[in-house]
């Protein structure tokens, strides 16, 4: 939002006629022409006192749509895995260079995008409060804005903002924050149906007060039918919950270990739905109508940082940690009526840092390494061994679309390669989209790619010509 959108109360001035009139025209000459008009978004009317600004700061409301068939609803799409479904999308940019569809200023932070009913959400800092932002998918009009949080900044002091990714479910957003505010909000309105603190409906510690814990809150909220699941990390039976999406009361607490930075996914393996949740310190599978624990898989670093989503794969979940962790890919067979996870390899040649692997026909794609160089790789699902390397890809994000990977590397370049376990083979290569860091994982839907960083976010056209 600039200057020029802001929708002033005039009945604010304490002035009336003539000179209310010459009063509130100077007002508006001066924001107009001020410094502040390229300023990131979201500006806040000057409703009420500064101390107790209003919490829903709309635009213009818009018309929901619902004529779109492409959707992206969580982080890392549907499913959680970071593969689209859609097809017939243009992926040869060596030929043809997507066009930009629209470009918007937007604040600090590593929310990537949801879509659903012609719109996008995602969050972003500016000034001193953390936002859940609404835009138009077509044209990138912002239609609301609501105030979530103060600004959050790490105890590395590395970055502010949002990290975890809102999740769209039935017509609601549900967003979670790093000092452990989640909100409930009506998705076309940006109000505030609801408001908790992790931390305090679940008695665990205030994380970021710890050294060992450094970023935040930043994995995803899961929506498990009538439940919302999160993990504020606590030692005392209650490292994860679940709260009741429609009031967000505590429904169930279980295990104690620290938190992890990677989102939680459900999965149904011998005819048993679990929820995975990769913790500081390992991979916790727990029933999702009791919390109760069906099986835990000692995982992790002396930093508690695993940060990549687990991926499930049919009948094996795969695992990846950097910082020494490696790799790992096991199953879950059914022994004397419980599930008990078999390993079938371990491997130190893929290491995660913050980004999730692709699982694509049997082969593993994504970046290895963490403080020094880092590599993309291609690893055989089976057998775990390297099949390829490449240093032109480096640090990165990444999704998956018609047998194809969409790789965003910190630095703000975009890169399109075949899923291709025979060699590393490029189609096409953007540069000068965003800046760095670009950390935020591509959304796509609709034949529109959506990507960001910490200051702008963009919208590409993928469509067939």
């Amino acid at each position: 939002m600039n200057w020029r959108e802001i929708q002033l109360d005039w009945s604010s001035l304490i002035c009336s006629g003539s000179t209310q009139r010459k009063v509130a025209s100077l007002l508006l000459a001066m924001l107009i022409n001020t410094s502040l008009a390229t300023a990131q978004l979201p500006q806040i009317s000057p409703r009420g006192s500064k101390s107790a600004p209003s919490s829903s700061v709309t635009v213009e409301p818009g018309t929901q749509k619902t004529n779109q068939n492409g959707t992206w609803t969580s982080f890392l799409g549907n499913q959680r895995n970071g593969i689209s479904e859609e097809t017939g999308l243009n992926l040869n940019w060596n030929v043809h260079r997507p066009s930009v569809l629209w470009r918007v200023p937007l604040g600090s932070g590593y929310s990537s995008i949801v879509v659903a009913d012609g719109r996008i959400w995602t969050m972003a800092t500016h000034l001193t409060n953390d936002f859940v932002v609404c835009f138009d998918a077509d044209t990138g009009k912002k239609l609301w804005a609501t105030i979530a949080a103060p600004t959050y900044l790490d105890s590395q002091r590395q970055a502010r903002g949002p990290r975890s990714t809102p999740t769209y479910h039935d017509g609601k957003l549900y967003c979670l924050l790093p000092a452990g505010d989640l909100l409930c909000l009506e998705a076309n309105s940006g109000k505030i149906i609801w408001k908790k603190n992790i931390f305090r409906l679940s008695g665990a510690a205030q994380q970021e007060q710890k050294t060992i814990y450094y970023w935040g809150m930043s994995a995803s909220p899961l929506i498990e039918g009538d439940l919302v699941i999160l993990q504020p990390g606590g030692s005392n039976n209650n490292s994860v919950i679940a709260v009741n999406k429609e009031t967000g009361k505590l429904v169930w607490s279980a295990g104690n270990d620290p938190p992890g930075y990677g989102s939680p996914i459900v999965i149904e393996a011998e005819d048993q739905r679990q929820i995975i949740v990769p913790t500081g310190q390992s991979i916790l599978s727990l029933n999702p109508k009791q919390g109760g624990l069906l099986w835990r898989v000692v995982w992790g670093n002396k930093y508690n940082c695993n940060c990549a989503t687990p991926v499930w794969n049919e009948d094996s979940l795969f695992i990846s940690s950097a910082y020494g962790t490696g790799a790992m890919r096991f199953a879950l067979i059914r022994q004397n009526e419980s599930l008990r996870p078999i390993s079938r390899w371990k491997t130190l040649t893929m290491q995660n840092q913050f980004a999730t692997s692709i699982i694509k026909d049997g082969y593993i794609y994504g970046p290895h390494g963490d403080l020094a160089a880092v590599t993309y790789r291609c690893l055989d699902l089976q057998r775990g061994q390297v099949q390829w390397m490449s240093r032109r890809v480096g640090k990165c994000t990444q999704i998956a679309v018609e047998n194809h990977i969409i790789c965003l590397t910190e630095q703000g370049t975009l890169i399109l390669i075949e899923a291709n376990p025979a060699e590393y083979r490029e189609k096409g290569k953007l540069t000068g989209l965003l800046g760095f860091k670009a950390w935020a994982h591509p959304a796509l839907a609709n034949g529109r790619l959506y990507l960001r960083d910490e200051k702008r976010l963009v919208c590409l056209d993928l469509k067939q010509k």
